[in-house]
């Protein structure tokens, strides 16, 4: 929750969520999603429902806007804690959860505003209540069959498919698929999700031409199969991305040594969890770091799992004859000393970066270096006098306050990703202009000024929508004669567009005022001209 609703949205993602569920609250329209008032079905609207709540209850900001990414955030650590409770135990518990609360990867995307949390935090309680199900019978099958309903709202079928996959992948491992869809009620769970998810998916395709199309085929198909699709990445591009956003944790892999540990099923599910997500997303086309997020809570559980395995050997452990392996603990205090000074350097070497965001983020740095290297110091002392659980406890709170001096690095950040101080000075000095967008579609302008803006050039993802909107002519201009033409008429107008772009228009535009400036982008107002009778004209 820190900072939550202290910085801008992002671009784009976070501003167009936004936009879409403040429209919804505007318009009432829950079943078709819009973006810039023309429909924008690229994804199921469960996050849009969500966030619509949210600004009905404490009304359209920021913090609103990125609370229900939040609260999934904390919906994946107790899902993950409650599983790890019942499959292992309490101390695996409270670790497994303390490790995924301080995985920059998830901590930092638990404050941004897209669907890749909520969907981590229901396909985690879908993929460990089958598990608890398997264990335990009962309900829980029925828990995993709402969850999975749900993520196919978030997200669409990887929703179900992941969970799914990873149970009848274990089962098969296990030879224990025969009797699988008896004793999992199949037939009633998949009846349960499609009594979830199908009646928005079979609307919208009545209600929208081509909306089949381009969603089966378009947002899902290509994305795994069209190697021209936006977002291609090596196929081991989540490998550096797991290993960096796990950090320190990642860290300790290499000395864990759960071979030594007791028997426990629940161990191998995860590792069958955490893989069939990673191998899924990394054969896909498109690759974006958010995407492996759901391997994210049963890597924590292993984390977890290899770390008690090595501080409190279990009576029927092999370890358990012998001195604990205490290398691992001893040597964590230096490794995140030695990762504080590694940020320290990235700090005082900042300029060297070709990224403008080192250098932004430069004072926090300093500062999570600081920490790490404190809490190193402390971690060691700890585990040096055999205080394993104070040990482990240090790293975590060592961790807490870096990810804490972390969030300021958003607040240096929001020039170069987010155009909200632009789009509230549009809305302070022009209140009532129409406002155009040329080429590039700014999403934070109608969130900040509540109303539709013109787009000149390409439509992008306003395509679809576009194509469906009988104003669109209106509101889409092919090229800068219909744009200059439009800046020409009557009533303020405010043209938000590329420095580069300017320059190259200025004598197009005649008399105008800069309002705005953020990073590339200028905002001009068409400067009012003076009647013929003396009177200020429009």
């Amino acid at each position: 929750m820190f900072h939550l609703g202290s910085f801008g949205l992002w671009e784009p993602d976070e501003a167009r969520y936004a936009e879409i569920a403040r429209e919804m609250l505007q318009s009432g329209n829950l079943l078709v999603p819009h973006l810039n008032y023309v429909a924008y079905v690229e994804k199921p609207p469960l996050l849009y429902w969500l966030t619509t709540i949210s600004f009905r209850i404490f009304g359209v900001s920021e913090f609103a806007a990125r609370l229900p990414t939040a609260l999934s955030a904390i919906a994946g650590i107790l899902a993950t804690y409650f599983f790890t409770l019942r499959a292992f135990g309490r101390r695996h518990a409270l670790l497994a959860a303390a490790i995924l609360a301080t995985t920059p990867l998830y901590a930092l995307m638990a404050q941004v505003l897209t669907t890749d949390m909520t969907l981590t935090a229901l396909v985690t309680i879908a993929t460990f209540a089958l598990y608890l199900h398997w264990l335990e019978g009962g309900r829980w099958c029925w828990v995993a069959y709402v969850a999975m309903g749900l993520a196919v709202m978030t997200k669409g079928p990887v929703g179900a498919a992941i969970p799914i996959l990873s149970m009848l992948i274990w089962l098969a491992m296990k030879r224990e698929l025969r009797g699988a869809v008896a004793k999992f009620r199949a037939v009633g769970g998949i009846a349960v999700m499609i009594l979830i998810a199908a009646p928005w998916f079979v609307a919208m395709t009545i209600r929208e031409p081509g909306f089949a199309d381009f969603y089966f085929v378009g947002e899902h198909l290509r994305r795994v199969f069209d190697t021209d699709y936006s977002h291609a990445e090596a196929f081991y591009f989540y490998l550096p991305v797991l290993a960096i956003g796990l950090l320190p944790w990642s860290l300790l892999v290499p000395f864990l040594t759960w071979r030594i540990a007791a028997r426990n099923p629940a161990r191998s599910f995860c590792i069958v969890a955490a893989s069939v997500t990673v191998v899924a997303f990394s054969c896909a086309s498109a690759k974006l770091i958010p995407y492996i997020l759901p391997a994210v809570p049963p890597i924590a559980v292993l984390f977890a799992d290899g770390l008690v395995s090595l501080a409190w050997p279990s009576s029927d452990s092999r370890a358990a004859l012998r001195v604990p392996d205490s290398r691992i603990l001893i040597e964590s205090g230096p490794m995140l000393a030695l990762l504080g000074v590694g940020v320290i350097v990235a700090a005082a070497e900042a300029a060297q970066f070709r990224t403008p965001y080192v250098m932004a983020a430069r004072p926090a740095l300093y500062a999570i270096g600081a920490i790490l290297m404190a809490g190193g110091a402390a971690t060691t002392l700890m585990f040096a006098t055999r205080r394993k659980a104070a040990g482990l406890g240090a790293i975590v709170v060592t961790l807490a306050f870096a990810l804490i001096a972390g969030g300021w690095v958003r607040l240096e950040a929001e020039a170069m990703r987010s155009y909200a101080s632009l789009s509230r000075a549009i809305a302070t000095q022009a209140p009532d202009a129409t406002i155009i967008c040329y080429h590039r579609y700014v999403q934070s302008l109608p969130f900040y000024n509540q109303r539709r803006v013109i787009l000149v050039g390409g439509r992008t993802e306003l395509d679809f929508g576009a194509r469906l909107d009988p104003d669109a002519r209106s509101w889409f201009l092919d090229n800068d004669e219909h744009m200059l033409r439009r800046w020409e008429q009557p009533g303020p107008v405010v043209v938000v567009l590329d420095a580069g772009d300017l320059a190259r228009l200025k004598e197009s535009f005649g008399e105008f005022d800069v309002i705005a400036i953020e990073g590339k982008k200028r905002a001009i107002l068409r400067r009012e001209r003076i009647s013929s009778e003396g009177g200020r004209g429009s």
